[in-house]
């Protein structure tokens, strides 16, 4: 998902693992046999509580959090969003269950969960219902940035143990309940959990393969677990591992040199424009190349590796060419609202 801040671009075996997590997601939504990959969603929550934890170490000024927050989401998913819905209106026919609604819009571009007319709660956008959950956890850190300057992580986490408790359980709202309920929300929460792990350098002293077979191990397991449907909570099964491999990956940084490093790290600072616009280019990838030509079978090896290699590309060239020139151009703009940088 998103590259959430400049301090994390630091940290090679992050974005690294960010490459690692939307390719996952792109090769789920090729639906190949055998099918997994979705879990790829629970490591970028564990990598943002993580990146955001890192970031508000520096002390930051609650405005311009969420104005860089703002300036790094936003931009890229209104656009998509507003060519999906262009699309809708143009070709009813291509968008299957989505009908045109400017309501939905709406709520899509300003991140209000709602339930689509097939019942699930997904935006306009679909992959937009991970962004939701993010425009939360990082309004939350504003609040808590705004009530103590101290122990804004500690607070951010009690805000969202209360919200999945009050508006998930407690409080009789479909909307509500739907949304608050998903335990992800405690993956943001892991991740801050990572964070003060790596930063008192408390798995210091664990030989550097035992973590190479362990990040390989985590994998191989959520994919398993995928495969298989293994019926135990989510939290459990991809959370965890999740925000096991971040450790894991973290402890081989000084490994995460070279070039064939620096290519997975420019797949992983991509990952926000991948992950955006990848179920576009698989979709049409599978209707143009193979369905309406019949070059080769999607569905082998070839086919998939090609399938996600087009999306990794289209996901750079996105990436490079709209996501980060119209981030920085919403950063400029925007940064007058936070005033002075307060360190």
């Amino acid at each position: 998902m998103a590259e959430t801040g400049s301090n994390d671009k630091n940290i090679n075996s992050i974005q690294i693992l960010r490459g690692v997590a939307a390719t996952s997601v792109v090769y789920w939504h090729i639906d190949a046999i055998p099918t997994f990959g979705s879990f790829g969603v629970d490591i970028f929550f564990v990598i943002s509580g993580f990146v955001m934890a890192l970031i508000t170490s520096t002390n930051q000024n609650p405005v311009k959090f969420l104005t860089d927050r703002i300036s790094r989401i936003v931009p890229l998913y209104w656009v998509l969003t507003s060519g999906f819905l262009l699309l809708i209106a143009l070709y009813p026919h291509l968008t299957n269950s989505t009908t045109f609604n400017i309501r939905n819009y709406f709520k899509s571009i300003f991140f209000i969960p709602y339930f689509r007319e097939n019942g699930k709660m997904f935006p306009l956008l679909f992959v937009g219902w991970t962004l939701n959950y993010e425009m939360f956890f990082y309004a939350c850190i504003s609040i808590a940035l705004v009530i103590s300057k101290k122990h804004p992580l500690i607070l951010t986490s009690i805000l969202l143990a209360s919200a999945f408790i009050l508006f998930g359980k407690l409080i009789s709202n479909d909307t509500l309940n739907a949304f608050f309920s998903n335990a992800q929300i405690f993956e943001f929460i892991l991740g801050i959990v990572a964070y003060q792990i790596y930063r008192l350098r408390l798995a210091g002293n664990v030989p550097k393969y035992a973590f190479i077979a362990l990040g390989i191990a985590l994998y191989v397991f959520m994919a398993f677990a995928q495969i298989h449907f293994v019926s135990a909570s989510g939290l459990l099964i991809y959370g965890v591992p999740s925000f096991l491999l971040i450790i894991s990956y973290l402890e081989l940084e000084t490994l995460m040199r070279g070039r064939l490093a620096n290519v997975f790290k420019s797949i992983g600072d991509a990952s926000y424009a991948t992950y955006l616009s990848h179920a576009f280019v698989v979709d049409g990838t599978i209707k143009v190349v193979f369905e309406k030509y019949n070059v080769i079978d999607p569905y082998t090896p070839f086919g998939v590796f090609f399938i996600i290699a087009t999306a990794l590309v289209a996901g750079h060239i996105i990436y490079r060419t709209i996501d980060k020139p119209l981030s920085r151009l919403c950063r400029r703009k925007l940064s007058p609202l936070a005033g002075p940088a307060h360190n």
